[in-house]
Parts: structure tokens; C-alpha cells; sequence
């Protein structure tokens, strides 16, 4: 009859004496047989045992699964088995994701030469932290911008960030032409990073205010992204002042910075419109047309009131400026599917 001491087990079975004592410990495997001087030792059942442990563990198996394997004499092999195996199908699905994001890290280290300064280890680390906000699609849309966009994106977007940051040290104001101009790059970079996906854009946008150690990395702060809201505000008042007298210009103005939480009401709801518009609803359905409604309210919000002469010269600008209706995740077919959806209230008594 095989008798062995911990030290005796651990050598043969190929763990270390710690290892054992913690099995005993949780109560996962301890030795079954005492002598008559009062030694514990592992018998033949334990051997059995720790073979079934080892065989469990290389499959996969967490220690209090393998406990629980091994304890519940009523659990069925076949679901133990099935069960591990999604398990284990799980986690070769993240380790190609993971792949995949790292061979993403390894390119964008390779595109910056030997002159890149920027740590990948901050390049990992912000990598980690998308992971805790975004979906894998969206991971995806992220690092792997629209053909269309310019083949230097990252570096274009660092650039400006740079270069935001350096006009904000220098008090520069936000209804100076200068930062009309980072605005209206800021949208356009905005939509080329996100697939003009709203709801990316706005996920990314509440990471910044939240995420601090995203802030140090990228160097976007909640200050920057109040900064640029108010130049891009700014930046449509100049365009709608082409269009409308000293009063109107002097309203619009008005509602436009009296509270910018439109500013972030119209990319959330341009995403849940663009989220029926995808998923097939009908323009005529009651989510579509609570939709629009909100769509309508927000207009008279942030332009005009109940002004009606105003209105049609703010729908005026609109028609003939295309930067107006510049912003993440409005294209043609969503404008078209919004207006179509307002009609269809207008029409219905």
C-alpha cells in the first residue's frame, strides 16, 4: 500500500509542497491515511484523486470547479464537459481578440518610426481601458478607421489635440477664427474615427470626462472638450450669421450658449434614430415618432423658439450651408428618414 508524505507526493507528482498544503487547505485534496504514531499521509484514493485534480486543471478548470467536480457525486459529466468546453471556446475567443489588438499596438508602433516617443506601454493601457467601455464592434470601428480617412488619423488627431491645448494655455477665445477652424477639424476627425458612429463618439466623450488616466495619456481633459463645444458653437453662429439680421443672429446666439446641453442632447439623439433607422423601423411606428418629436422640440430649443419667421430662416442656413448639419452619425439617409418621420406628424390629424 503506497504511503507518502507531502514532501514524498510533491516531488513525484511534480508541485510544490506549498501547492499541497493549500489543496489541504480549501479542503480540495488532504491526506486520508494516519499511522499509529500520528502522521498524515497520502494513500492510493489520493493518488487517484490528485491524477483527477491535475487532468481537471489542465483542462481548464478553476480549483473550486474542480472541487465541486469532484465533491458532487449527482453532476452530470456530459454538462461538466460541455460546460468547459464553452469555457474554453470564450477564452479563445479573447485571446484572438487580444491578438488582434496586439498586433493593432504593434502597427501603431511600427508607423511611428524610431523617432516616436509615445510609451506603448501608455498605448496599452489606454487599449485596456477602451476594453472597459466599448463593445468588441466598436473596438473594431476604432482601430480600424473608414477607408476614406486620411492613412496619418492618429497622428492627425494627436496634432490637434496639441495644438487645442496649446491655444487654451494661450487664452485664445473660442469665437476666434483660429478655433473655428480646430472645431470644424475636431468634427471631421470625430466622424473619421468613430465610422460616424453617435453612439461610439458619445461613449468615447463620457470615457474622457471620466477615465483621469485616459486624460494624462491622451491629454484630452474635460476643460479641452468644454473648450472645443464652445467653438464649434461658435463656429455655426458664424455661418448663421450670413443668413439672418442682427436680431435673429443676436437669438440664435442666444439659445446656442445660454446651455450647451444640447450640445450633447443632439449626438445621443442622433444615435437613437440612427438605431431604429438600422434596425428597419418604420418612420410611421410610435418610437420613431416620439423620436421625432424630441428631434422637433430640440430645433426650436437651440434655434428659434416659436419664432416662425426665424425658424424658416435657420431651415434656410441649414439648406445652403452643408457644415451646419456637419456632426457624428448624420448622413443622408438618416436626414432623410428624421424628416420623413416629422412629415408624417404633420400629416396625421
Amino acid at each position: 500500500m503506497v504511503q507518502l508524505k507531502v514532501g514524498e507526493l510533491a516531488k513525484r507528482a511534480g508541485l510544490s509542497v506549498r501547492a499541497l498544503h493549500h489543496y489541504d487547505a480549501i479542503g480540495l485534496l488532504s491526506p486520508s491515511v494516519r499511522t499509529p504514531g500520528g502522521a498524515r499521509l497520502y494513500g492510493p484514493a489520493d493518488l487517484v484523486r490528485l491524477h483527477r485534480i491535475q487532468a481537471l486543471k489542465h483542462m481548464g478548470y478553476s480549483l473550486p470547479e474542480i472541487r465541486t467536480a469532484l465533491s458532487d457525486q449527482h453532476l452530470d459529466p456530459q454538462d461538466i464537459l460541455q460546460r468547459q468546453a464553452q469555457a474554453l471556446e470564450i477564452q479563445a475567443h479573447r485571446a484572438q481578440a487580444l491578438a488582434k489588438r496586439l498586433r493593432h499596438l504593434a502597427q501603431q508602433l511600427a508607423a511611428g518610426g524610431e523617432g516616436e516617443s509615445a510609451d506603448w506601454l501608455d498605448l496599452l493601457e489606454m487599449m485596456t481601458i477602451y476594453e472597459r467601455h466599448l463593445t468588441d464592434d466598436e473596438l473594431h470601428a476604432l482601430q480600424h478607421p473608414a477607408r476614406d480617412a486620411a492613412p496619418a488619423l492618429a497622428e492627425q488627431w494627436k496634432q490637434l489635440v496639441t495644438e487645442v491645448g496649446a491655444a487654451m494655455r494661450q487664452h485664445l477665445q473660442p469665437d476666434s477664427q483660429h478655433a473655428h477652424t480646430m472645431a470644424w477639424r475636431w468634427v471631421r476627425l470625430v466622424i473619421a474615427m468613430t465610422h460616424n458612429n453617435a453612439a461610439l463618439a458619445g461613449k468615447l466623450k463620457s470615457l474622457q470626462e471620466q477615465e483621469l488616466r485616459a486624460q494624462d495619456i491622451l491629454g484630452i481633459t474635460p476643460a479641452m472638450l468644454a473648450w472645443i463645444g464652445l467653438a464649434i458653437a461658435h463656429a455655426r453662429i458664424a455661418l448663421f450669421a450670413k443668413h439672418l439680421s442682427a436680431r435673429q443672429l443676436a437669438e440664435v446666439r442666444r439659445r446656442q450658449l445660454a446651455t450647451m446641453a444640447h450640445m450633447d442632447a443632439w449626438p445621443r439623439l442622433v444615435a437613437q434614430v440612427g438605431e431604429q433607422l438600422a434596425a428597419g423601423v418604420p418612420h410611421t411606428a410610435k418610437p420613431m415618432q416620439d423620436l421625432a418629436q424630441r428631434w422637433q422640440q430640440l430645433f426650436r430649443d437651440a434655434y428659434c423658439g416659436n419664432d416662425h419667421a426665424l425658424e424658416a430662416r435657420v431651415r434656410h442656413a441649414f439648406a445652403v450651408e452643408p457644415d451646419l448639419s456637419l456632426g457624428v452619425g448624420v448622413d443622408p439617409a438618416l436626414m432623410a428618414y428624421i424628416h420623413a418621420a416629422i412629415q408624417h406628424q404633420k400629416e396625421t390629424p
